[in-house]
């Protein structure tokens, strides 16, 4: 299995190829519709589904005068330990980021895991994927906990927490908490789903004990660039869950102007800024319009890229102002047979970036829509040429003014 690379995650916000051809050309994106500007009370609320080491003497140390030419000696005092500076971490000439849909660990699945372990559920092309990334992100549709009393809705998603483990083999180093799942079994089963998380070494993002941590963009430094990462939901089933009303809870999307607000002061904070959204209609094949609006409008206040769920299907692609938008990557380990999946990954250019003095890591990143489908509970990586013709095709089918490259899946802004 291949192993994440050592890159620093900066504290009090958590631990968390080629360079884009750059052309003078304006994206012409759709005109958006006006943006609803939603309060809780009044929204239709969505259905469920640098080391310095300095020499300090020792506090008993006895110094004696030495010869008339003024020198000391040490006499017999204890010796002094050495402090040995931290290795520094080599700089990176690539860094992958890698996105997932909707993950659940409801009971088919952990039941298959704990029959076939993690390649029971991930298959072993697919897991090298995961796991050899930089950074792995999901959304995570349930909670963990043994405690608390389900919602009065007609699924709840609940795991033991003994379970995480799946998510460490998975190489998960960030999850999604913002969703109409996290919070089935109440406030209780939140607050224990943050303690394994933490204690298993997962970032988590979208929800907290109060709403400073809920808005909190996780940061990971990067040769000196600052990587953020947030989320927020458009669908739970009813305002309790919303952080500003209840707490815990999580991070609502339903008032765009507060979200953009939110967006905006994180923006400033980092190079690079992907929102990660919860939203839009079940089995729906294309986006809402106010889905659209709500990511132009996140663009334009500092987001360099959305990423959705909520769906559990695939839908388009839109490029905007050269930012990428993915409506839905769909369910990616969820339910016993998955037609068709897919995970996402940024690589970022660093080392062409640094040589460029570039503030704006945007031009730097080249995206990929890899094709997946599951079956027995588990999501493998497709690789019939066939199979990952038809997927492009679909996509090309469902995406706005977007081209696929159907060996890589290269994702090409066809209005760039």
């Amino acid at each position: 299995m291949l192993k994440k690379r050592n890159i620093l995650v900066m504290p009090g916000v958590l631990a968390v190829l080629a360079v884009l051809a750059g052309c003078e050309k304006q994206t012409v994106a759709p005109e958006p519709e006006e943006i609803p500007s939603v309060t809780l009370e009044s929204a239709q609320i969505g259905t469920d589904e640098a080391t310095v080491s300095m020499d300090i003497p020792a506090e008993n140390e006895v110094l004696e005068k030495g010869d008339e030419s003024g020198t000391v000696s040490a006499g017999d005092a204890e010796e002094i330990p050495v402090q040995e500076e931290e290795p520094e971490v080599p700089p990176v000439s690539e860094y992958t980021i890698v996105y997932t849909g909707d993950v659940c660990l409801q009971s088919g699945v952990t039941n298959t895991y704990r029959s076939s372990g993690v390649n029971g559920v991930i298959g072993e092309k697919l897991l090298q994927e995961l796991t050899g990334a930089d950074y792995t992100v999901i959304n995570n549709e349930f909670c963990f906990s043994t405690g608390g009393a389900p919602e009065d809705k007609q699924y709840t998603f609940r795991a033991d927490p003994a379970d995480v483990s799946l998510l460490n083999e998975m190489g998960v180093d960030l999850v999604s908490l913002a969703n109409n799942h996290a919070l089935d079994y109440g406030t209780v089963a939140l607050s224990d789903t943050f303690v394994t998380l933490d204690d298993a070494g997962i970032a988590y993002m979208g929800a907290g004990e109060n709403v400073e941590r809920a808005a909190e963009m996780i940061t990971v430094d990067v040769n000196g660039y600052k990587i953020g990462y947030m989320a927020a939901s458009r669908v739970y089933p009813t305002v309790e869950w919303n952080v500003l009303n209840r707490q815990p809870g999580m991070l609502p999307a339903y008032d765009p102007p507060y979200l953009a607000q939110v967006v905006e002061e994180k923006a400033k904070e980092c190079d690079y800024l992907m929102i990660y959204l919860h939203w839009g209609i079940e089995r729906a094949e294309h986006p809402e319009s106010y889905e659209r609006s709500l990511a132009q409008l996140l663009i334009d206040s500092g987001a360099d890229a959305v990423i959705g769920s909520h769906p559990h299907v695939m839908q388009g692609v839109e490029y905007y102002q050269g930012r990428p938008i993915f409506y839905s990557l769909g369910n990616f380990v969820f339910n016993k047979t998955i037609g068709r999946t897919a995970f996402i990954r940024a690589t970022i250019d660093m080392e062409a970036a640094e040589a460029a003095g570039a503030d704006d890591l945007s031009d730097y990143v080249i995206w990929q829509m890899i094709p997946c489908s599951a079956s027995g509970y588990c999501t493998e990586e497709l690789s019939s040429p066939g199979d990952m013709e038809a997927f492009y095709n679909y996509m090309r089918s469902i995406s706005y003014d977007v081209e696929y490259d159907s060996e890589t899946g290269v994702l090409t802004d066809l209005n760039r």
